[in-house]
């Protein structure tokens, strides 16, 4: 006979291959993305920057 430890996040949306893991670590990482390339860009504001590329990217086509 084994004896099973009851676990807070069982049969939750927090559960692994459920939703909301899911959700957590996507919105994570983007989080996490979005702060580097903030930062990565010396501070410059992002709107900016994205505008210039897609301007760019117009340009040469």
């Amino acid at each position: 006979m084994g004896f099973k430890k009851k676990n807070c996040l069982d049969n939750t949306t927090w559960e692994f291959p459920r939703t909301g893991f899911w959700l957590v670590h996507i919105v994570g990482s983007f989080c996490i993305f979005m702060l580097g390339a903030r930062f990565a860009a010396r501070r410059i504001p992002i709107v900016p920057i994205m505008a210039l590329r897609l301007l760019r990217m117009i340009r040469e086509r």
